[in-house]
């Protein structure tokens, strides 16, 4: 039997990478080819490749499932992509009364999610990002937050990592062990090791009331409206779809805003219902990419395109009660459509006023461009809030927990003509109006002035962070690439 076991182990270990050469990312804006890339599918493997790094002076960076716009994997050395690491395990943590889930870190939220639903008794996750084909260390690494009002960011409910830090060990972080390490882990980018694995706290299954609403702009858009919304949900989320109504008038146009609240009412759907919708929904965007592709090529088509669109597949009122994940998860097949996206979180005021203003201010711009016949924003404008973060290099960090933070997030179709001046211009207002922050899994690095400016902002906690890293690291092994030696001064 020994035999049998060391020779699958041997099988199960080969992490070469099979003639691949160039790796890219889901929205096709990162491309590059390492020295080698290896998958991963055990510890084993983890340790081998850093040994084998430190042997051949070879730098280290990881990957996931590539959703991803900034260059945080980009490597000229060795990367690992995590995917095939995905078990997972369930366990109910007698110290905290709560649940917990613990992933390798290649696990994806769909599985997760499936996982979960299966337990005895059924649990969740009580928020997450809305793909649920990203992984939990990609979403975590990157520092993303999902929708729900009360909460900051996702890597704040995880409450252990196990990592193979430079010298090959395995190492495990946790609030316990050192809060001060654990918040550096909870946000990495991969500068302490390779996650191998992460534990999350997770809840029973609830159900949810998810309302879609679409009121004018005229109507909705007040301070007392949003904060409203705001403390009497459990998430909000609003889009502006540009051009929403025909006619070109800004004054008639519409917000889409998504309400949840848990409830204990029965589902209106059952599961068969929901993953009838989620083919159904992948095949709409699938259908829709070529759609946007048109507009890439004639953006002079745009208002009535992105009016089509609206009329036909958005824009209709609905409530209906679902379980957490099926309404977390709401839109499938979303990337069927490759798209470019930048996302900045700015503080809220007291009133909820600034968030007014900026999205006033981005449905304006819109109008104006499109005088001058330019079109950089084809897909939407979206608006989340969380609470502030404590982690070391969290976007939304605060000392005060009950801080409020606004995501704001611009989404075209690749290939759109004048994104990345738009893009730019909004950051830097807000910039300089709020000392905004960008999300780091998101495009930002074009932004002018941006990396002296987040060093700035980050101060005494870069140096904190620098600190955990350099324990860890000394020797660098997983520092390559520009934007990472630039942050951090390299």
């Amino acid at each position: 039997m020994s035999f049998v076991k060391d020779t699958l182990t041997k099988v199960k270990s080969n992490v070469e990478h099979f003639g691949e050469k160039t790796w890219h990312n889901w929205g096709e804006n990162q491309s590059f080819t390492p020295d080698e890339i290896f998958r991963p599918v055990n510890l084993h493997d983890l340790k081998k490749i850093v040994k084998k790094a430190k042997e051949n002076n070879k730098k280290i960076r990881c990957a996931a499932a590539g959703h991803s716009w900034s260059s945080l994997s980009v490597t000229s050395g060795y990367l690992v992509i995590v995917t095939n690491l995905n078990d997972i395990e369930i366990k109910y943590n007698e110290n905290l009364k709560t649940w917990t889930v613990t992933t390798e870190a290649g696990v994806y939220l769909k599985d997760l999610d499936k996982k979960l639903r299966k337990h005895d008794p059924p649990l969740t996750m009580d928020a997450a990002t809305v793909l649920d084909t990203v992984t939990t260390s990609g979403i975590v690494a990157t520092g993303s937050h999902g929708a729900r009002c009360a909460n900051s960011t996702i890597p704040e409910k995880v409450i252990s990592f196990q990592i193979v830090t430079a010298d090959g060990e395995l190492r495990e972080f946790s609030d316990e062990i050192d809060p001060v390490e654990m918040s550096a882990a909870r946000i990495n980018f991969g500068l302490l090791g390779i996650i191998y694995k992460l534990t999350f706290i997770v809840e029973p299954m609830f159900n949810t009331i998810m309302k879609d609403a679409f009121p004018k702009i005229s109507d909705y858009w007040k301070p007392e409206n949003l904060k409203n919304d705001v403390l009497n949900n459990e998430s909000v989320e609003i889009f502006y779809w540009p051009f929403n109504t025909p006619g070109l008038k800004e004054k008639n146009d519409k917000l889409w805003v998504k309400t949840c609240k848990r409830t204990d009412l029965n589902v209106t759907k059952n599961q068969v219902d929901e993953d009838f919708k989620s083919v159904f929904q992948n095949l709409e965007l699938e259908f829709g990419d070529r759609v946007y592709e048109h507009l890439a090529k004639f953006p002079e088509s745009t208002p009535y395109i992105t009016y089509l669109l609206f009329k036909s597949g958005v824009d209709h009122e609905n409530e209906q009660i679902l379980q957490a994940p099926d309404a977390i998860h709401y839109q499938k097949g979303i990337d069927h459509i490759p798209c470019m996206d930048l996302e900045f979180a700015i503080k809220i005021d007291h009133d909820f006023s600034n968030v007014i203003d900026e999205v006033n201010y981005i449905v304006k711009r819109i109008y104006e461009l499109a005088e001058d016949k330019k079109y950089p924003l084809n897909l939407t404008a979206e608006f989340r809030i969380n609470k502030a973060s404590k982690c070391l290099l969290a976007s939304t960090y605060d000392e005060n927990p009950d801080t409020y933070y606004c995501l704001l997030e611009i989404l075209s179709i690749n290939g759109t003509e004048g994104f990345l001046e738009f893009s730019s211009e909004l950051a830097e207002r807000w910039m300089k109006k709020y000392n905004a922050q960008p999300h780091w899994g998101k495009m930002w690095e074009y932004v002018p002035g941006i990396i002296p400016y987040v060093r700035k902002h980050l101060g005494k906690r870069l140096d904190e962070f620098e600190k955990v890293r350099a324990k860890y690291d000394p020797d660098e092994l997983f520092f390559d690439n520009e934007t990472l030696r630039q942050l951090f001064g390299k």
